[in-house]
């Protein structure tokens, strides 16, 4: 039996199954279907990428790729919140998958004749990944509309620990295919994954068919563009109307900066003067910290005071992105990934807990899209501008002879990879005062208490 939460439009969009058993088995088929989801994607972008470079010899080529996704995922986000918000979120998952499978599906058959291009796999790969930023927001959402709120935490740390697997074993394993089978193997397996995650949520979204219902009371006679206005404005209209979690908002983008700063410089950094094996362990114990992380908000530990924990675990992370910069050690850098890492981890999935709670049920995909939107617009700016500021400005100024090899070069010596990091140093500082400042503040510390908790509506 389940019970129904009628909304004030006379609706019903939200049905909570009233066993826990219930509700775990529900999440639990959400949860592999999303990890298969993910390990297929991270497959396919590897292996592309591999593709494109062993073809090409191309270093903007493969670039391009990444690119790629990463605009049409900007692109899709406006609209994807209007879609969740509007329409039944089984059938936006179920369109999604077709859409996966069959553009996957085209891919093998082109492999499979020889006749494929460069200009296909970029196609391939915006469709892609606009069409998983559209998939997510809808899951999210559903997980959002069944879970209780006292579990939030937990679910966003068993996203985390899913996510932290992947990045392990899916490089790995799609480097070896790639090597032995090539990339008609790899989109294979990943067509494999796509089927079976698209059957394990089809599978839970039918068990909870109400909650996965749109804003049935939006005007049918309005125009999908208009509705998507409405609803990015009606995100927008929450921020503006909560200046907490419009603090909060802008409080991530800046510490997302931050993780995507370390994550995408620590590779020349380590390689400035190490070997690619010391950067292949300083990679894994870091992935070793976001395993770690995620699984302490997986836990029951982190149960009150999410806001305390999101600023204590960006301290952490902003100290160990301060301490290797002061540091060419492959021990201290181990550390500081670890740290890093698992202050990353800990405190997206806190964050993540924390806007479920809080934002609107009614809006919540468009307020997920205008997150997910600015932390890829973050992460293009930070990898645009870091990466101009290494090779023009920081890297010749601590270069043999530059212009700060007698002033601050004394304290961070002077050579290749110096200028990588004095910025791994400034970022850190920076970040550690922001989240000193932020924990000095009683209203933003508080915001779990001072933030009404949405209603079921």
């Amino acid at each position: 039996m389940q019970v129904p939460i009628e909304d004030q439009f006379g609706v019903q969009p939200v049905v909570r199954p009233d066993r826990p058993a219930s509700v775990r088995l529900t999440f639990l088929l959400l949860w592999l279907s999303e990890s298969a989801f993910d390990l297929g994607s991270t497959l396919i972008s590897f292996a592309i990428g591999v593709w494109i470079y062993s073809h090409t010899g191309s270093v903007q080529d493969y670039s391009l790729s990444v690119l790629a996704a990463a605009v049409s995922s900007m692109l899709i986000m406006p609209f994807a919140g209007a879609f969740v918000d509007r329409y039944n979120r089984q059938w936006v998952v179920v369109c999604c998958d077709l859409v996966s499978i069959f553009s996957t599906a085209a891919i093998v058959l082109a492999l499979s004749v020889g006749q494929i291009g460069v200009e296909v796999l970029y196609l391939y790969t915006a469709l892609s990944a606009a069409v998983a930023s559209l998939r997510r927001s809808a899951v999210r959402v559903v997980i959002s509309s069944f879970v209780p709120k006292d579990r939030f935490t937990q679910v966003s740390g068993l996203s985390g620990v899913s996510r932290a697997v992947v990045q392990v074993a899916a490089p790995n394993a799609s480097g070896f295919l790639m090597a032995h089978l090539g990339l008609q193997a790899v989109m294979g397996v990943h067509l494999s994954l796509l089927t079976g995650g698209a059957l394990l949520a089809f599978s839970a979204l039918s068990r909870v068919r109400n909650a996965i219902r749109g804003r049935q009371s939006m005007n049918p006679q309005h125009s999908f563009l208009v509705s998507a206005r409405t609803s990015f404005q009606g995100a927008i209209d929450y921020l503006k109307d909560s200046p907490l979690m419009r603090s909060l908002l802008l409080y991530g983008a800046l510490v997302q900066c931050l993780l995507v700063l370390a994550t995408v410089m620590l590779t020349p950094l380590v390689l400035s003067t190490h070997s690619t094996d010391v950067l292949g362990l300083v990679m894994s114990v870091g992935v070793v910290g976001a395993l770690a992380g995620s699984l302490l908000a997986a836990t029951s530990i982190i149960k009150r005071h999410l806001m305390l924990w999101v600023l204590i675990c960006d301290a952490i992370q902003s100290a160990a992105i301060l301490v290797a910069g002061l540091s060419t050690s492959p021990v201290i850098w181990c550390v500081a990934a670890f740290a890093c890492l698992f202050g990353g981890s800990a405190s997206v999935a806190c964050s993540g807990a924390l806007w479920m709670r809080k934002a609107p049920l009614a809006q919540q995909g468009s307020v997920f899209a205008v997150l997910s939107a600015s932390n890829l617009l973050v992460m293009s700016l930070v990898l645009l501008i870091g990466g101009y500021l290494v090779d023009a400005v920081l890297e010749p100024a601590f270069a043999a002879g530059g212009a700060w090899t007698h002033s601050v070069g004394s304290w961070f010596g002077t050579g290749k990879g110096r200028g990588i990091a004095f910025l791994f140093f400034v970022a850190g500082a920076c970040g550690f005062l922001l989240s000193v400042v932020a924990l000095a503040s009683p209203k933003l510390r508080q915001l779990e208490s001072l933030v009404p908790e949405r209603s079921d509506d």
